[in-house]
Formats: structure tokens, sequence, C-alpha cells
């Protein structure tokens, strides 16, 4: 199937997500991938939440990003919460701050290229933004209210959040997509 692209990033579908999970053969790294995946935040937020545990609210199911987390120059909230935390992200809380440290950007961004060619997936357009932006455009094709979506990946303005509208995904895609987001 043809890949999707979000201004030249690889946008995973369901499937591809599956296919390219069963190919990182190391526990700590299939972690860090999943939790990079289901909490939608940038890497380098998930560097920082291994080294701060305390941000984990579990009783509310909730992971409260302070702005030290963030460091970014444009971010438009001081602070971020992303939650609910999702039934497939508390699974493997646990076991990544267990786990090794998450690898340089540049190493996972190489990890990434070479778990897609296990997997028979291109290649093109991935790189460590790309499990933001696919969970980003899952919750899009589900039907989760663009706000809520903006408000739990930290952007500015709906505007900033329209590229993830009408997403080609095939109809097996987004009825999949809605069950696996079920927990929203």
């Amino acid at each position: 199937m043809e890949p999707i692209f979000v201004k030249g990033v690889r946008v995973l579908g369901p499937f591809d997500y599956d296919k390219l999970v069963a190919n990182i053969e190391k526990n700590y790294l299939r972690d860090i991938f999943e939790v990079c995946f289901w909490s939608g935040m940038r890497y380098v937020e998930v560097q920082r939440l291994y080294n701060h545990p305390e941000w984990i609210m579990k009783e509310r199911r909730t992971i409260h990003l302070p702005a030290e987390a963030q460091r970014k120059a444009k971010r438009a909230q001081l602070e971020r919460y992303i939650h609910p935390i999702p039934p497939q992200l508390e699974s493997v809380l646990r076991y990544f701050f267990k786990g090794k440290n998450p690898p340089s950007q540049q190493s996972w961004n190489n990890n990434l290229k070479r778990w897609c060619e296990k997997s028979y997936i291109p290649s093109r357009g991935v790189s460590s933004k790309s499990t933001r932006k696919s969970i980003e455009s899952w919750m899009i094709s589900a039907g989760i209210p663009l706000n809520e979506v903006c408000l739990r990946q930290g952007h500015d303005s709906l505007t900033s959040m329209r590229h993830y509208q009408g997403l080609p995904f095939i109809p097996v895609e987004k009825e999949e997509i809605k069950r696996r987001l079920s927990w929203f």
C-alpha cells in the first residue's frame, strides 16, 4: 500500500505499525517505541520522561509534562497533560523506566529505518517524528475532537492540526484505528 506523508514525515497505518513492532527485537527498544507512539510525545520529551518517572500521575492516568520537559522555543503551553494514558501505554511504562536510556535521536532514526526495512515497509520519511504524527493522524481519523488533540499534543492552534484531516486511510484502516483508540 502507498505510504501517507504529513509534511514529508511518514505516517504509519495500523497494519504497518503491527509489522514494525513485530520486528523490534529488543524489549527495551520496543517499550521506547510504544511510549513514543501511544503518548504522542516528541522524542526529546520521551528522553526526558525516562529520567522523571514522577511525571506519571497514576491515579489520574496522566503524564504531566512541565515546562522543563518541553524546552521548545515556540511551545504554546507552559506545561501540558497527556490524558488519558491509553492501556497500550500503561502496560509498558513500568518496563520503560526499568530499561536502558532512550538512544540519541540519530540512533533512534537509524533504528526506525532498519526496522522498516526488516518489515518490508518503505523507510522514506520515517523518523522520530513518525510516531507523533501517526498517533495525531489516528486520533483525527477516529473522530477525536481537534481541540482535545491540540491540548494533548501541545499544538497552539487548531490551524496547526488541519493537515491531519482527510488523510487517505482506507476503510479497514479507519475501522482498526477506531478500535485501537476506543479508550479515548
